[in-house]
């Protein structure tokens, strides 16, 4: 006999008392391949995962290609013992064709494999059907496939012939499901009658689920008074339940009241429509090869059926209006030669090929007066993925509501506008820590365990009057510098290219009215561009090649801080580079925009480290707020107040190449770097030459000289570092 596809590598792996497997389906290769590679696919990956299974394992595969030759195919090894046969897939069944498949795979391994003690069906979610008795009811006479089919049918027909049933039907003008109750005739078997009972609006089962906690059904119906149908997952914890009836009929399903009709429902459901597997995720962006938007739309085609099964507050912004020609010429073409603006669009275009690159969470905060065009630039970015003022957010929300708004809208465009909107300062800087952290709180389930964490990965653009360390500085609270290099600051670069325009004003008002005009379609066509695996190939490409050139352009003493906001204007470089065939501009424009804007960034942070100059400018500050109330002066001055809580000693030159220089208690020295680590400040502040290296076996510490205090206390030395030094 012929060997099944992929029978010889299996039987290389895989010993008489080990599990056979079997994908058996017409997308069994897709089940196995991602990309052309084996083994990646999306779902044997979950097999694999179950079964604990080897990389290499490959079982074998039963696709429509074999479906008509399974009778003259060697399936197993004669003396395998046990057989594990996943659908992956549709298949022929009794119901559609009457070539039943799974019959027919039964009667060829009754009829080779003799030493079969345990055979399972497992279907799309894992869930086994043991065909043990079926097996050896074959093997026990009914040796062709008419013959099984028979008896099958002849055995459902007696079974259910009597029984209640449910059906789509329409009675008194109301379509939906029905509860059928036929009476028979006991001698004749004739149908008398019947009685129908309203279920529910017509609703299908699409297909079965899983996510990385749940298990669902994937539910469709059209809501009355909508056109389009709807689809949603349902947890099977749910199913039958209380919460589950109301997050259906909160969807826009009408349901029964009668509690045993919704039993006689949840039980119809579970047993009726398609078991193809889909994917669920609480998260957009990409899975298994395809991108969800926001609102829920697939873009690309998924190695298997994705259903996002939350919704962003925006969902309704995700719409289009207009072309892809009208959007560029009536948008893009006014852009072009206006920095802040261009990379307002880089901003946007970079967000779905973060991904693809790897590249984390960032975003951009322009600042400015309240007429230097921020809004115009938000809105303008905001055009390509939706109407710019039902997608755009406000700082002026909780952190909880941005965290899961940045989970519905992962690998996504996330608009910020006016910071100054916020009345709670301390509540903004933990938003925006929460935002780039990528990952939400740990939350405990209702049943136990805890729920599925929420994850992101957003490109933010930001506007306000002040830049996010200015605002924050105004209530005193100090942002760390690594929070200065995920969201760049950069003072906004007011349009002076007007084109057509007579002045800024009406170049403004013009951009502001055609986002409104022309917008979703530009960011679609964008990720159809990026789905496509060779385009995904040129990213990588472009990337590596283009952060090479701006790493390049850096000065050698540049901070590490710069170097990632110089890859991060490679992101935003590539993006827009790629995107030539959206916007119509050329190299040269997006390559100077784009360096235009990270020179106005460097003129605010600078090239060198964020935490050296905040350390540095904190000890200098903290000594001359101290200097002279906190410290004894030596030598010693007569005229010199009392001091209370002392620091430490303060040295006077008595010669001119002498300096100024300060004896701190530990204490003392610990309050003039708060905030800093310990080791970090005190390195930062040695290498500069304002702390002395400290003494063998106490570093950083000596001992005060014993003319100046005879307990010859061990303190930090410190220099303050003048204006001409730091020059």
């Amino acid at each position: 006999m012929k060997k099944a596809p992929y029978y010889n590598q299996q039987e290389k792996q895989c010993e008489p008392f080990n599990d056979w497997l079997i994908l058996v389906g017409d997308t069994a290769k897709q089940a196995y391949y991602r990309n052309n590679e084996a083994g990646k696919g999306t779902h044997w990956q979950m097999i694999r995962e179950r079964y604990g299974l080897p990389i290499d394992y490959a079982p074998v595969m039963l696709d429509g290609k074999t479906f008509e030759e399974i009778d003259r195919l060697q399936l197993a090894p004669a003396e395998q013992r046990s057989i594990k046969l996943f659908q992956v897939g549709k298949i022929p069944t009794l119901a559609k064709d009457k070539n039943d498949l799974k019959t027919r795979i039964l009667m060829n391994l009754a009829k080779h494999n003799g030493r079969i003690s345990a055979i399972e069906w497992l279907d799309e979610a894992l869930q086994g059907e043991n065909l043990y008795q079926t097996l050896e009811q074959i093997k026990q006479g009914n040796d062709t496939v008419a013959e099984v089919l028979e008896q099958r049918q002849a055995q459902t027909g007696n079974t259910e012939q009597h029984k209640p049933y449910i059906e789509k039907r329409t009675e008194n003008s109301i379509e939906g499901l029905y509860r059928v109750t036929p009476k028979y005739d006991k001698d004749t078997g004739e149908r008398l009658s019947e009685r129908t009972e309203w279920l529910s609006d017509v609703i299908s089962v699409i297909g079965i689920g899983q996510s990385e906690a749940e298990h669902f059904l994937v539910l469709e119906w059209t809501p009355e008074g909508k056109q389009q149908p709807i689809k949603y997952a349902l947890s099977l914890g749910d199913l039958g339940e209380r919460e589950g009836w109301k997050q259906l009929k909160t969807k826009g399903l009408r349901l029964t009241t009668k509690n045993y009709l919704r039993n006689e429902l949840a039980d119809y459901l579970q047993s009726s429509g398609e078991r193809t597997f889909w994917h669920i995720t609480n998260s957009t962006g990409w899975h298994n090869g395809a991108y969800i938007l926001p609102n829920g739309e697939v873009l690309g085609e998924p190695e298997i059926p994705v259903l996002f099964n939350r919704q962003s507050a925006t969902a309704s912004g995700y719409d289009t209006q207009g072309t892809l020609e009208s959007w560029k010429t009536e948008i893009a073409d006014n852009v072009l030669g206006n920095p802040s603006m261009m990379l307002s669009i880089a901003c946007a275009l970079s967000a779905p090929l973060m991904n693809i690159i790897e590249a984390e969470s960032f975003g951009v905060h322009l600042f400015g007066g309240s007429t230097t065009g921020k809004t115009t630039t938000t809105n303008i970015a905001s055009s390509l993925y939706g109407h710019p003022n039902k997608i755009r957010l406000s700082w002026n929300a909780t952190a909880l509501g941005l965290m899961n708004e940045a989970s519905a809208r992962n690998d996504n465009f996330m608009p910020l506008d006016e910071i100054g909107q916020s009345s709670n300062r301390k509540h903004v800087e933990q938003t925006a820590y929460a935002l780039f952290n990528g990952v939400g709180k740990i939350q405990g389930a209702k049943d136990g365990g805890n729920r599925e964490l929420n994850r992101w990965r957003i490109m933010a653009f930001s506007t306000g009057e002040i830049d996010v360390e200015g605002y924050l500085s105004m209530s005193g609270i100090k942002i760390n510098a690594g929070q200065l290099v995920r969201l760049l600051n950069i003072p906004i670069t007011r349009a002076k290219v007007y084109h057509s325009f007579p002045d800024g004003k009406a170049h403004a008002d013009y951009l502001n009215y055609s986002s409104t005009q022309h917008y979703g379609v530009a960011g679609r066509e964008w990720i159809k561009w990026l789905t496509i695996e060779d385009n995904q190939k040129t990213v990588i490409s472009v990337h590596s090649q283009t952060k090479t050139k701006w790493l390049e352009r850096l000065p050698n003493d540049a901070s590490p801080q710069v170097q990632r906001v110089a890859s991060r204007f490679a992101i935003l470089e590539t993006a827009l580079q790629l995107g030539r065939f959206l916007t119509g501009w050329n190299e040269t424009a997006n390559s100077e925009a784009l360096l235009h804007c990270f020179n106005e960034w460097v003129n605010i942070f600078g090239l060198h480290s964020q935490e050296e100059k905040q350390i540095i400018d904190q000890v200098n500050g903290w000594l001359l707020a101290n200097a002279e109330g906190r410290f004894i002066e030596y030598p010693n001055n007569p005229e010199q107040r009392a001091i209370t809580n002392i620091a430490g000693y303060k040295i006077i030159p008595q010669r001119d190449n002498e300096i100024e220089s300060f004896y701190l208690y530990p204490l003392a020295f610990e309050e003039a770097i708060k905030g800093h680590p310990k080791e970090q400040a005190c390195k930062i502040l040695s290498d500069k030459g304002m702390l002395d290296k400290g003494e063998s076996g106490y570093k950083y510490r000596v001992r005060i000289p014993s003319r100046i205090d005879p307990k010859r206390t061990r303190c930090y030395l410190v220099f303050p570092l003048v204006e001409s030094d730091e020059a």
